[in-house]
């Protein structure tokens, strides 16, 4: 059996999983110490195979001497991401010139002026005219096109209202909110069920909706719909470039877990992802 397709747990459909959009392979469980060298060679021949110069290994902090040298850089971290547990998150950039950030002064920027303003835990207000529901498979169409107006790539297929119908049955859990009976905003909390944490994913909203504290509206509810399941902590990766996302984690009492580098294929092209977390309970 070829080392990559070994199953070293039940935990995940997939232990390692291969997002070619983004050009990046995730890794969220590693094989027994003595394997390792083995399993970072056919993991790189997996990485060039498949056209991805990043990977990105999850670890826990008993794992974490694995990854002390080159070519491994500690890029952040995720308090309680499995059931509890923290996660550890390290890059491998194949591509040096993929380790680059894309515009540094404006990301410090947009982190300086996110931390200069007070959080406020579940803060929310609903505006007037605005409704707040789940979407059903009947609203991907919509759903779809609010996606391809507020991006020009995403780092998965939101675009597509057949994706967005599959993903609705499996533990990905969406909002969206509605102007004149037409969808302006969604936001989803995406399950991974084996470790009981979720992350806050696929926010968008109409630009002529902004500012209107709509996610913010949908981040409190969700919140309170992940700790109602028990989940241990929620996480985002927010674009290092958007002071809007960025700010939506403040106030709602996430805590900054560290930067991304040139991580997600959004907005037209490979940007910096900040890590936000928020622990829902502890060990």
């Amino acid at each position: 059996m070829n080392i990559l397709t070994q199953r070293w747990s039940t935990h995940l459909k997939e232990d390692i999983v291969i997002e070619s959009f983004s050009h990046r392979i995730k890794v969220y469980k590693l094989p027994p110490f003595p394997q390792w060298n083995a399993y970072l060679a056919s993991l790189y021949d997996l990485a060039v195979e498949q056209n991805c110069d990043k990977l990105i290994f999850y670890v826990k902090n008993r794992e974490r001497h694995r990854f002390k040298k080159a070519p491994f850089i500690h890029e952040g971290e995720i308090k309680g991401f499995f059931r509890g547990i923290d996660a550890f998150i390290y890059s491998w950039f194949l591509n040096p010139q993929r380790a680059y950030h894309v515009d540094r002064l404006q990301e410090d920027n947009v982190l300086k002026n996110a931390f200069d303003l007070p959080a406020e835990k579940n803060r929310s207000f609903f505006p007037k005219g605005y409704t707040m529901r789940h979407p059903g498979e009947n609203d991907a169409e919509e759903m779809a096109r609010l996606y391809r107006a507020v991006f020009q790539t995403y780092p998965t297929p939101m675009h597509d209202p057949e994706f967005i119908r599959k993903v609705m049955k499996e533990e990905v859990y969406f909002t969206i909110m509605e102007y004149e009976g037409s969808i302006v905003s969604a936001c989803s909390a995406d399950v991974l069920a084996p470790f009981q944490s979720a992350e806050m994913s696929d926010c968008a909203t109409h630009p002529e909706h902004r500012n209107q504290g709509l996610l913010s509206t949908q981040f409190s509810y969700l919140i309170q719909q992940m700790e109602r399941r028990g989940l241990w902590s929620l996480f985002s990766y927010s674009r290092s470039l958007s002071f809007g996302m960025n700010l939506v984690n403040v106030y709602h009492g996430f805590e900054y877990g560290g930067k991304m580098v040139r991580n997600s294929n959004i907005a037209g092209r490979l940007e910096s992802m900040n890590v936000w977390y928020r622990q829902l309970r502890t060990v």
